[in-house]
């Protein structure tokens, strides 16, 4: 895919500069865009929507390829989805995907952290839950769940992934509820071991929706 119409972004939030443009030459027999993350069925946009006042999705280059201020235009057919998940749905279903607007960065720019979740338990029934289902307070393991300032290790749990289902069958039962911005760390919240940039690469399925908080977005 070609970028021919590029200017710099600079994000808001992050000190980091990102390059935006737009999918006119979008191409969907030989462009990949690697997705990571389910989307949340009940908030699928709905078809009476304009695409054109959509905020523009933020994409990531792959390792090795890199954008500068410099170039005018600029050729791709691999790049990673970060923020944006249900307007690419959306637009791919209307056949609409060279009307959305983009911003490129590049990977090295890339940062990944777990959501923060609330629970909807009494603390007690969450840990017996967690106990059950063989999350111990433990410190022999570096994937599991954090909280109350302790990690909750399943030794059968041997990778993110595997942690990540059963992140989605607690959303699925209301034993989490995901929060929807970016506040500053607590112990009263549940954490998860993120993934690392590298594996949106690696992942050959996708997450549960809310899996990552990838910053930059806007």
């Amino acid at each position: 895919m070609k970028f021919t119409n590029i200017k710099e972004y600079h994000f808001k939030s992050d000190r980091v500069t990102g390059y935006l443009s737009d999918f006119s030459d979008y191409n969907n027999k030989t462009d990949l865009i690697k997705l990571h993350e389910e989307t949340i069925v009940k908030n699928e946009i709905s078809q009476d929507v304009d695409i054109d006042n959509f905020e523009p999705i933020v994409l990531s280059l792959y390792p090795g390829v890199n954008l500068s201020n410099q170039l005018e235009k600029f050729e791709t057919n691999q790049l990673i989805l970060l923020d944006g998940h249900h307007r690419w749905k959306y637009a791919n279903k209307v056949n609409l995907v060279y009307k959305l607007k983009c911003i490129l960065i590049n990977f090295e720019d890339v940062k990944v952290k777990s959501y923060f979740f609330n629970i909807n338990l009494e603390r007690e029934k969450f840990l017996n839950y967690l106990s059950e289902a063989g999350y111990v307070d433990s410190l022999d393991g570096n994937i599991g769940i954090s909280f109350e300032n302790a990690m909750y290790i399943n030794k059968n749990v041997s990778n993110v992934y595997e942690l990540y289902r059963f992140k989605k069958l607690m959303q699925e039962e209301n034993i989490i509820t995901p929060i929807l911005e970016d506040l500053n760390d607590s112990s009263s919240f549940v954490k998860f071991t993120s993934l690392k940039p590298i594996d949106l690469i690696s992942i050959d399925h996708l997450l549960p929706p809310k899996s990552t908080w990838i910053t930059p977005r806007i």
